[in-house]
């Protein structure tokens, strides 16, 4: 209860606004003038769907890819004139496991988006440790990724097994070290801690195995207990504790101090980067447009989600329909808010990019957050940049969850449930 009125009251001191309502009508585009933003493409198959992730997906058929393609192709033709004068400034490939389509589709699909809009940026995408092969590594390349990266959670066999996970640490080894060896920009790896029954030696024994892996990069990051997964049922079942909070500090420390000692810096609250090397990164940047089944899209003013169907996203688009199953129009007030949070995710805030974003000045509208969060130690300012300490980046996990857990986890499990819900009020 204390949670749930401590969200709604900083929702609203922030933001100005009580509640967040999501409508089924697809957002009016035709007028938006968006100079630059980024891609993000769903790919919503994995061959073994995990029962902890929170993401929209299904099991892969290769029997539906094809249709699969044959939709995005005709969300990307209806997007095309809209965005013929924007700068495309990345590519995003997430699901999902994007590589379940390789060579079913997905090579399609990125020539399409090349021919229809003026790319200009890194190509990126997720890979998963039972697809990456010496033909695999080849693929990618044509398509002309640069950035890859790959969900191996852990090192350790027990902790794979308990996720469900259909490889062992010898097998997700070797696939790490053929992205490493394949010549990509980046090659990062995702790490997850405060697993259920873990301790602070297995964290340290998986960050220690990992940096010797040779990545370019480690995104570190609690399992997150979305109450549309069934994480806690499994930890019940098992007799397992989900760490809590103190540990999950503790573990992440044991992880910084690992990273720092090997010369890698904090290039997000979750990732640590080998200097001189480019980041991988999602859909932190400030607009992106989402194709796929699932995914979402952030553009000047508004939100909006694809349906969390396969069928039905394929059926939209075969009847010429949007695929848009809801939106959020966004006040200037909650637009500058969601800026905000992914800048402050990302650890820095530039108070100049404010600026040229929005107009007027970062402390005219949060000085007395920036004032106590660098009396609180959460931040150094120099002035032109706000950056997150690494106490700061720590409490930004806790309000993810604080946050993330109740109004992402609720739409999703809403859209999981319903292909198009009808209208959605979160307080």
């Amino acid at each position: 209860m204390l949670g749930s009125a401590l969200r709604q009251g900083l929702k609203h001191l922030l933001t100005g606004s009580p509640s967040l309502r999501l409508h089924p009508e697809p957002p009016r585009l035709a007028n938006l003038d968006i100079g630059r933003l980024g891609l993000y493409l769903h790919v919503p198959f994995c061959r073994h769907p995990c029962y902890y992730c929170p993401y929209f997906k299904e099991r892969f058929d290769p029997r539906a890819a094809p249709a699969y393609r044959d939709a995005v192709l005709r969300e990307i033709e209806g997007y095309a004139p809209r965005l013929a004068d924007a700068t495309i400034t990345s590519l995003y490939i997430g699901g999902g496991t994007p590589t379940t389509m390789l060579g079913h589709g997905l090579e399609d699909i990125v020539q399409s988006i090349r021919q229809a809009f003026s790319l200009r940026g890194p190509l990126c995408t997720e890979t998963h440790p039972t697809d990456v092969t010496p033909a695999a590594v080849e693929r990618l390349h044509r398509m002309g990724i640069t950035r890859v990266s790959m969900g191996v959670e852990s090192l350790d066999d027990h902790h794979l097994r308990l996720l469900g996970r259909p490889y062992d640490s010898a097998a997700a080894r070797r696939a790490i070290t053929a992205l490493v060896e394949g010549g990509f920009d980046c090659v990062n790896m995702d790490l997850m801690f405060g697993l259920p029954g873990q301790r602070i030696d297995h964290v340290r024994r998986d960050i220690r195995a990992a940096l010797d892996l040779g990545v370019t990069q480690i995104s570190a990051y609690p399992i997150f207990t979305f109450p549309h997964t069934r994480l806690q049922e499994v930890a019940r079942r098992r007799g397992l504790h989900i760490p809590g909070i103190a540990l999950r500090r503790r573990m992440l420390r044991v992880i910084e101090d690992a990273c720092y000692q090997a010369g890698l810096r904090r290039t997000s609250v979750w990732a640590f980067t080998v200097p001189g090397t480019p980041k991988y990164s999602s859909v932190t940047i400030p607009d992106y447009l989402g194709l796929g089944a699932g995914a979402g899209s952030l553009l000047p003013g508004h939100f909006f989600i694809n349906t969390f169907s396969v069928r039905d996203y394929l059926s939209a688009l075969a009847e010429g329909r949007s695929p848009v199953a809801l939106s959020l129009p966004l006040t200037p007030e909650e637009e500058r808010m969601h800026w905000l949070y992914w800048r402050i995710y990302e650890t820095s805030v530039s108070r100049s990019a404010f600026r040229n974003r929005f107009g007027g000045e970062l402390d005219e509208k949060y000085g007395w957050i920036i004032r106590l969060l660098s009396l609180l130690g959460l931040l150094s300012d120099n002035g032109e940049t706000l950056t997150m300490t690494d106490r700061g980046s720590y409490w930004v996990h806790v309000l993810q969850n604080l946050f993330a857990l109740d109004f992402i986890g609720r739409v999703w499990g809403v859209c999981l449930q319903d292909p198009w819900p009808p209208r959605v009020e979160l307080r």
